[in-house]
């Protein structure tokens, strides 16, 4: 850490020395002064993007339109943005355009909160325009200038406030909180995916208690239907749960997901649905190693996690780590027959998919030896039955 503010203030210098004014910005300096270690060092400055490609030698535009560059320093890399005011907003969620300035102000009064706007020089001295440094003293998270325009200028900035309190235990300031609750439907015209990234930061935050009170309290529930049975349950708990338990818990029991609503990877989808149906297989079903060949270990915790604390359901974590500790076999591929062993004992190549799906819940169950004589009598077995019905 200490190195990498070594290489940050080397940027500073080379731009200071350069005549432009340069600092560290936003969350880095907050979390410095509350003693919080960050790896995310952002700088901000009175050079157009340009000028700070030119002093560079490793850097890259991963924002030049919106005036950042990329310096990378010792394997470091520094997110360097000009100063800049915002125009009119759009989609109550980004700028119609940005102008750049020469003034820090201009760029500290466009930021979400007063903890977020302050500033630090090569020298180790804090510009504080917005007295974002008595709000962290007062642990408080509070709108720059005026909420309203703040949350209808960014609606996802509803969600970051809840992070900042999951993040630092602060409380959110009485108007700001208002407002929140006055602008929390417009979180319904953000992007999901969007929602979907604040979300998952948000339940990885150490303050669960103040996290569920807010989502409570800002009745986030009404803005996105499929969450409100879980927001709900977790009111007035601490209990860690994950992205996906969150939907899954939402969902519960006979809500689907939409793809159309929510842009969740395919790999998301999957795993929300799955630990939603085990939620069920684990409610209905006594559960063997069949189930743990079919489904994997970690969905099916997550779902037992589920129904322990929020269904007062017998807890099984023993039972499901026991059986998949002991499987015999993780996949077809680990028999020790295959198809082409089969297949000359059958009538019709069809059975051979049916004699092996048999053969696989056999030795799960330990009816059968994964050894490939006793296998290949078994398959005998079944295939005379199956010819005689052919």
């Amino acid at each position: 850490m200490k190195e990498m503010i070594k290489y940050g203030k080397k940027i500073l210098k080379t731009l200071n020395d350069s005549g432009y004014e340069a600092y560290f910005v936003g969350g880095f300096v907050r979390d410095e002064i509350l003693n919080i270690e960050s790896n995310d060092i952002d700088i901000a400055t009175s050079a157009w993007p340009s000028q700070v490609e030119s002093l560079f030698e490793n850097t890259a535009a991963t924002g030049k339109k919106y005036g950042t560059i990329t310096v990378f320093m010792n394997d470091y890399a520094y997110e360097v943005t000009t100063f800049r005011f915002d125009k009119s907003y759009k989609n109550y969620r980004q700028p119609e355009s940005v102008d750049f300035s020469k003034k820090l102000e201009d760029d500290l009064i466009r930021r979400d909160f007063t903890i977020n706007a302050l500033a630090k020089d090569i020298e180790g001295q804090t510009i504080d325009l917005f007295n974002g440094m008595e709000d962290i003293k007062q642990r408080q998270i509070k709108a720059i200038d005026d909420p309203n325009k703040r949350f209808k200028e960014d609606a996802l900035r509803i969600l970051r406030a809840i992070r900042f309190v999951g993040k630092l235990n602060f409380h959110i300031e009485k108007n700001t909180f208002d407002a929140m609750k006055k602008d929390s439907h417009l979180l319904s015209k953000i992007p999901t995916e969007r929602i979907i990234k604040e979300l998952d930061l948000i339940l990885k935050q150490p303050y669960k208690e103040q996290i569920y009170h807010l989502f409570n309290d800002l009745h986030l529930g009404d803005v996105f239907s499929d969450l409100d049975r879980a927001i709900k349950k977790l009111n007035l708990t601490d209990y860690p749960i994950s992205l996906e338990q969150f939907f899954a818990l939402g969902l519960y029991p006979d809500k689907n997901l939409s793809p159309d609503e929510w842009r969740f990877s395919k790999s998301q989808m999957s795993r929300i649905e799955t630990i939603k149906e085990l939620m069920n297989i684990l409610l209905k079903q006594r559960i063997t190693s069949i189930h743990l060949y079919n489904y994997s270990k970690d969905l099916m915790l997550a779902a037992n996690d589920l129904l322990v604390k929020f269904f007062d359901y017998e807890d099984q974590e023993d039972k499901i780590i026991n059986l998949d500790r002991h499987l015999k076999i993780r996949s077809f591929k680990d028999l020790k027959i295959t198809g082409h062993d089969i297949l000359p004992l059958v009538k019709d190549e069809k059975n051979v998919g049916k004699i092996i799906e048999t053969l696989i819940e056999d030795v799960l169950l330990g009816k059968v030896e994964n050894r490939k004589e006793d296998l290949h009598s078994f398959a005998s077995r079944l295939a005379e039955d199956l010819n005689e019905e052919n």
